[in-house]
C-alpha cells in the first residue's frame, strides 16, 4: 500500500508570496513556461478574467534548484 500524501498545488498568489514577486510576475513566466502550472478550464469564458492556475507544490523546489546561482 502506497503511504504517500497526494501533492499540494499552490495558487499564483501563493507561489508568488514564497519569491516576493506579484501575481503578474508569475502569470508571466507560466506564460513565459518558465514556470510549469495547471491551467484549469474557466466556468464562463466570455468574462474578462484570470485563468485559474495552479503551481504543483514541487515545481517551487525546482525552479529554486534550476535558477539559483549556487
Amino acid at each position: 500500500m502506497d503511504s504517500e500524501k497526494p501533492e499540494r498545488y499552490l495558487s499564483v498568489k501563493e507561489f508568488g508570496g514564497v519569491f516576493g514577486w506579484s501575481d503578474d510576475t508569475i502569470r508571466r513566466l507560466i506564460r513565459r513556461k518558465v514556470i510549469r502550472a495547471l491551467i484549469l478550464p474557466q466556468a464562463n469564458p466570455k468574462k474578462n478574467t484570470h485563468r485559474r492556475i495552479r503551481i504543483p507544490e514541487s515545481e517551487v523546489a525546482r525552479f529554486v534548484r534550476v535558477h539559483s546561482n549556487a
